[in-house]
């Protein structure tokens, strides 16, 4: 149903039942196989443990999918990519061979599918104070740039979990071109919802949890945070950016169907509602940071930009593309321009002593008719912890 007010979560896409295509994305793919990617991806760390049920489950969603579900993403968003990367290299002289960092962040947009690009995994890296003693779950890792940047700056190690696999390889397939990278960073196709519950994400195995403009196209937050919830040590962290309503504000019957039909963003509430539903999956310390006024600055000059590129662009990735391209970013400019905003929201699973205080802290005690001694031959009725 739509909304009334951005405070009510967008209504979902059209789609087969999240649960069914969840699980298909997730038993189906969920990690790489050695022989098409080469024994050093590392992409077989977290092994499937999913049952047999599961993974039947997945077998009758898959002869109901196509191959070329893209999880309700528009083809505008993302089918072009894989060919735009190795179209770029390859002007750049670089089709083959060995890569730097430098040589992939200096694509941009097609490197880095969030905003800000670098400076806002700078950002990751210093707020969570990432080192090489840690791992990260990177959620929806797309062609694997954030994952490459702040592992190679950070030194720590990052597991990506992106739904689309042709993105997925081209990341990895990127990512063992750089030198001695494939050691800290892998990735695994699938749903972090279905992976987790079908035990492909293995409760408690990372130390922090990052996500870059994702969770707007998932329509099930709920499952989604606990999902991310139980991935984590206790006492790990979070950062997610993602879109959120301005504060007041109401989207207009086109803002919502340019959510909806053209950036596939059906989560998309205030800033109010995502921290209360990120409190109801467990987490606290939550911190919320407004993006808005710097994310409107930076998608108008994506799109000026970008039209700016014409030639180039052209030259190396068709006219098609380009003009979806220029439609697509002026329906993202025009959303800032108005109701839509941003945010970044960090926070942590407390730790078992934090939760068992908290759990304590709960507890209301009353009398049960009982006495305990107060001084000597003097008693008093003895309080007991009632649930």
């Amino acid at each position: 149903r739509g909304p009334s007010a951005p405070e009510q979560i967008l209504c979902a896409l059209p789609r087969r039942p999240l649960a069914c295509r969840a699980t298909m994305f997730a038993c189906r793919g969920a990690r790489l196989t050695r022989s098409r990617l080469g024994a050093s991806a590392g992409v077989s760390t977290l092994r499937s443990q999913a049952p047999r049920a599961c993974l039947a489950r997945a077998q009758a969603c898959r002869m109901n999918s196509s191959s070329s579900d893209r999880g309700g993403m528009t083809d505008a968003m993302y089918n072009w990519r894989v060919a735009a990367v190795h179209n770029a290299l390859k002007e750049m002289g670089k089709a083959t061979g060995p890569l730097a960092i430098e040589d992939l962040t200096a694509l941009g947009h097609l490197d880095q599918y969030h905003y800000l690009g670098v400076e806002a995994n700078d950002h990751v890296i210093d707020i969570m104070g990432l080192d090489s003693s840690v791992h990260v779950l990177d959620i929806g890792s797309g062609i694997g740039g954030p994952a490459r940047y702040i592992a190679a700056k950070s030194g720590c190690r990052i597991t990506g979990i992106e739904l689309q696999r042709d993105i997925c390889e081209a990341g990895q397939e990127l990512t063992q071109r750089v030198p001695g990278l494939a050691e800290r960073v892998q990735f695994m196709v699938g749903d972090v919802i279905a992976m987790s519950q079908c035990g492909e994400i293995p409760a408690g195995t990372f130390d922090h949890f990052m996500s870059l403009l994702v969770f707007l196209h998932i329509p099930d937050r709920t499952a989604l945070l606990k999902a991310c919830f139980e991935s984590l040590r206790p006492g790990g962290t979070f950062i997610i950016e993602d879109f959120a309503a301005k504060p007041g504000a109401e989207f207009t019957s086109e803002e919502r169907r340019g959510l909806l039909d053209v950036v596939s963003a059906p989560t998309v509430s205030t800033v109010d509602r995502y921290v209360a539903d990120l409190e109801a999956a467990g987490f606290v310390d939550i911190e919320a940071v407004d993006l808005s006024g710097i994310w409107r600055k930076w998608t108008k000059a994506r799109h000026d930009l970008y039209v700016e590129s014409r030639e180039q662009t052209v030259r190396t990735q068709g006219e098609d593309i380009f003009n979806s391209r220029v439609a697509f970013y002026k329906v993202v400019d025009d959303l800032f321009a108005g109701n839509l905003g941003g945010v970044r929201i960090t926070g942590r699973k407390a730790s078992e002593l934090e939760s068992k205080l908290l759990a304590g802290r709960q507890i209301k005690f009353k009398s049960d008719g009982a006495v305990v001694n107060v001084v000597e031959g003097k008693t008093r009725e003895r309080a007991v912890k009632s649930y």
